[in-house]
């Protein structure tokens, strides 16, 4: 016999229309948003202590200690 599967986070929703679904997305969406502009840097340091070994995420801003040049000298 399997031992049990863990549990984990589940939502259970009625069945929706195509217009309630969609409205539903972009509801939770707009919360998303919201929670990253209120607590954004506040999640990303939390992210930053529970995952250090973590990649950054695709859109964030990287800072190289690269000299200054002018482009035309790098061709």
């Amino acid at each position: 016999m399997r031992p049990p599967r863990p549990r984990h986070a589940q939502i259970h929703l009625p069945p929706l229309t195509g217009e309630q679904a969609y409205l539903f997305a972009d509801l939770l969406e707009r919360a998303l948003a919201a929670l990253a502009r209120a607590h954004g840097d506040a999640m990303a340091d939390f992210q930053g202590r529970a995952f250090p070994d973590a990649p950054p995420p695709r859109d964030a801003v990287t800072v190289v200690d690269a000299p200054e040049t002018d482009e035309d000298e790098l061709f």
